[in-house]
């Protein structure tokens, strides 16, 4: 049986693979993508047909690109195949039999949502005045990531908030509060759409049959991001379908959206039968790069053993800049740039990276002085836009009269309408069990403009979905555009037209409605426009899986990596290192580190602050990158705008 011919040896040995289930464990830039497409493209050819496949992915983009690639090289033979995220997957699961899962009818909620109930049922709480009791975002947050960690809230916050464990009956009851309000009202968040198909999984050999019977294999892209959730949901399967999983252990940087480490690193501990491959041929960066990113997991208590080979050779040895500050750092950053570009360089060729958004600031700050075009990865979601959020609010209480967030958003939406009003409207029709008794009751409101009635009563009759935005649209366009008038509404409304079109291909609203809010459209998601030429600022986390031929690191400082918010863990300071791992590797070509303030790797030791003797690059070897200290030099040059005297004058002024 054939592989594709462009694979490597390791490649076509996991492309080919005969036996059970496997895991491919893919170094930065050794062709994880590549492979998975050559393992789709290898079972339609030899023993599965395409709708016996299924690829699960991360994100919608993901997803569309390794499908589109198989259609590329395979034709029509690949019609049928199919690859989705997590939650889009199990969401078309609970599609296919809502009755077997009991959700019928119901509204998948984002997290502004989610935040909007938590916010009620806090300052509901008996211990809403207690400063203790963790604000709305950290209480969503807490529930979230308790759910996909699948530990018991008390176990964690046992172990890392202990101090919450005086208010623990309050956090119990307002959890408890917040689940009876999503059965109230028909809704789901994105845990429960996961955790729904992951319980009938393990509890009914029913619907394990009926799954298992679907497929001959899996595959599962970015298998080191998956949780112990996401793990509930494919271990019911193991008997019944192969896994074909694809990931890097040293790439797992999401520990705080409850991603675990262990899923990939140990496998085969977990997967009888399974067995394990290595892709370590790097086709991205020079050797030097590949160099220092080796090292750093080499320096780990962690047996990870890497060692990436890079298949283009030799190239520029790595920088490592040193300034007494920030702003020197990011001055010197933006002139690089410019130097660059005088000389040829296109602006796309630069990537910069950032721990954290905040941390961004001051480059960001340099970059618009120098003029310097530049762009962010990723963006608004769309669906999460406040415009389409006011548009869709209409079409949500559609799709499910007792959405009370969705009346809420749409109410106050016209002049007039307050959040009292809106409440009393609600409290009103809060027993109806039909949109039609609904629209009867509030005809009789009489602060209610009759037009906001109409608008709902003229869309529920049109008999697609596309015919009901449009109508809700037509009628909500004059209260939308003189909202957000001063907010550029020319280009927001330019996003209704992308929403209208989207909403062509779906025959049922609530399909249109979950599809989206579960695998989200970005505002700024590549379009021909977005070609320009720009420097890309990023964050780490937002950067796995690109790449560019000049990467600059920022702020590589002690404190930062890892992160003092990591020291009361192993695994956390572990998972930093993994950040800069990731970091290190999207270099192509040009690998600048830059750092600010006043230390020395030769003076840390134990009696030196933590920062400084748990900081990933005190052991450095010295021949691994160029090493240069611009702290003096610019400190020197900075005082040559100052005003010097030649001698102080002393004294009174007399007059």
């Amino acid at each position: 049986m054939m592989v594709d011919g462009s694979l490597n040896k390791e490649q076509a040995e996991a492309a080919s693979w005969s036996g059970s289930h496997l895991l491919v464990l893919a170094g930065a830039g050794t062709g994880k993508t590549k492979t998975i497409i050559a393992r789709a493209q290898f079972l339609i050819e030899n023993s599965s047909s395409p709708e016996r496949l299924h690829i699960l992915t991360f994100t919608r983009r993901a997803a569309a690109e390794i499908v589109e690639r198989v259609k590329l090289k395979l034709g029509d033979r690949s019609k049928g195949l199919r690859a989705s995220t997590f939650h889009s997957w199990c969401m078309q699961t609970v599609r296919k039999q809502p009755k077997l899962f009991g959700c019928s009818e119901h509204t998948v909620i984002d997290r502004e949502d989610q935040l909007y109930i938590f916010k009620i049922l806090r300052s509901a709480s008996s211990s809403a005045k207690d400063a203790r009791l963790p604000k709305a975002a950290a209480l969503c947050d807490l529930y979230s990531f308790v759910r996909n960690s699948n530990s018991s809230l008390r176990e964690y916050i046992e172990a890392e908030q202990p101090k919450l464990l005086e208010l623990f009956s309050s956090v119990v009851d307002i959890m408890k509060c917040y689940e009876a309000r999503k059965s109230q009202k028909n809704y789901l968040d994105y845990d429960d759409i996961l955790d729904i198909v992951a319980t009938q999984l393990a509890e009914n050999f029913q619907v394990r049959d009926i799954i298992g019977d679907m497929y001959d294999e899996i595959l599962v892209d970015e298998m080191q991001d998956t949780n112990p959730l996401q793990w509930k949901l494919i271990n019911p399967l193991l008997e019944h379908i192969r896994f074909f999983c694809v990931g890097d252990d040293a790439q797992s940087i999401y520990g705080f959206r409850g991603a675990d480490f262990k899923n990939i690193h140990s496998f085969t501990e977990r997967v009888a039968g399974a067995s394990v491959m290595r892709l370590s041929l790097n086709y991205r960066s020079t050797q030097e790069i590949l160099d220092i990113s080796n090292w750093l997991l080499s320096e780990s208590v962690y047996p990870y053993d890497k060692n990436l080979i890079a298949a283009r050779g030799l190239g520029l040895k790595p920088v490592l800049r040193t300034f007494s500050s920030e702003w020197s750092e990011s001055r010197w950053i933006a002139e690089d740039l410019l130097k660059h570009h005088a000389n040829g360089d296109p602006w796309k060729e630069n990537l910069i990276l950032t721990r954290t958004a905040y941390s961004g600031r001051t480059i960001e700050m340099s970059l618009v002085e120098k003029k310097i075009p530049y762009k962010f990865v990723g963006g608004t979601k769309l669906f999460e836009s406040a415009h389409i959020k006011d548009l869709l609010s209409a079409v949500r209480i559609i799709a499910n009269p007792l959405d009370e967030i969705a009346w809420i958003r749409y109410l106050t939406l016209w002049e007039g309408v307050g959040d009292v009003t809106a409440g009393q409207a609600i409290e009103a029709i809060a027993l109806t069990e039909s949109l039609k008794d609904a629209i009867s009751i509030l005809r009789k409101h009489q602060r209610l403009a009759p037009d906001s009635i109409n608008i709902l009563e003229d869309a529920f009759i049109q008999v697609n979905v596309s015919a009901m935005i449009t109508t809700c649209f037509k009628g909500m366009q004059g209260t939308l555009e003189n909202k957000y008038k001063a907010q550029n509404w020319e280009k927001r409304s330019q996003d209704i037209n992308v929403i209208l079109q989207l909403s062509s291909k779906k025959v049922s609203l609530s399909d249109f409605l979950n599809e989206y809010v579960i695998d989200p459209l970005y505002v700024t998601e590549p379009t021909l426009s977005d070609e320009d030429d720009k420097v890309t600022l990023s964050t780490i986390h937002s950067a796995k899986g690109t790449e560019s031929n000049r990467v600059y690191i920022i702020n590589v400082t002690p404190g930062a990596y890892p992160s003092t918010r990591s020291y009361g863990s192993e695994e956390s300071i572990e998972e930093e290192r993994r950040v800069l791992y990731v970091a290190l590797t999207r270099a192509k070509n040009e690998l600048i580190m830059t750092r600010s303030g006043y230390f020395s790797e030769a003076s840390a030791s134990a009696t030196m602050p933590t920062e400084y003797s748990r900081y990933f690059l005190t052991t450095l070897p010295e021949n691994m990158c160029q090493v240069v200290d611009e702290r003096y030099e610019g400190a020197a040059t900075e005082s040559q705008t100052l005003h010097t005297l030649e001698k102080p004058g002393i004294g009174i002024r007399f007059e």
